[in-house]
């Protein structure tokens, strides 16, 4: 297993995967279990995971991901799933347990508050997707830990991957399609990034 910083070196957006190499499931439940360990806002895990590994299923992804080749090639795709407005309403009983159990007792009217402030449909979504960001970044870098690639995208079309998967787009909007799997070669060329001075200001 690689440390952290080996990972963020080895990490990059891979397009082109080995097609006879597949992760071991013991790897992938790795990968998963460590994505379930992100931070959320308000301790409400705004996600779900899809993990498609049948070839006729990626096939079938893959044409509502623009024809993106490495959604096919890919050992496994995890399509990440935020959770709409309906399925996190705090009047519900279920989210308001929820927030019950996972809140402080001073910050639960707060938290109900915060839930009930935004403006319209889209500014929840927004806000769910937003926190798929984070459970996203934990899967890639825990998969680059064991040396596994992965490429995040966002190029596909919702209402078809919902409806190739069976979700609800009343309830659902997906955040990410990362395929996984292993490179077919060396990534070329070298990660390209700026340095700490041009992005950091210390105050």
């Amino acid at each position: 297993m690689q440390n952290f910083s080996e990972a963020l070196n080895f990490r990059h957006a891979t397009r082109h995967f080995q097609l006879d190499k597949m992760i071991p499931e013991k790897d992938l439940k790795f990968v998963l279990n460590s994505a379930i360990k992100a931070p959320s806002s308000l301790n409400l895990e705004h996600w779900e995971y899809v993990v498609i590994q049948d070839k006729d299923t990626k096939s079938k992804l893959k044409d509502v991901c623009y024809s993106q080749q490495q959604v096919e090639d890919a050992s496994a795709v995890v399509v990440i799933l935020a959770k709409k407005e309906k399925l996190l309403d705090p009047n519900s009983p279920e989210v308001n347990k929820l927030i019950r159990e996972r809140i402080p007792e001073n910050g639960i009217p707060i938290a109900i508050n915060f839930l009930q402030s935004f403006p319209n449909s889209d500014a929840f979504t927004a806000w769910s997707k937003s926190q798929c960001y984070i459970t996203a970044a934990f899967l890639m870098m825990a998969a680059a830990t064991l040396k596994i690639d992965s490429c995040p995208m966002e190029g596909f079309v919702n209402d078809d991957v919902l409806k190739l998967l069976n979700y609800s787009s009343e309830e659902y909007e997906a955040a990410l399609v990362i395929p996984l799997g292993y490179r077919r070669e060396p990534r070329t060329p070298a990660k390209v990034r700026a340095a700490l001075e041009e992005k950091v200001t210390f105050i």
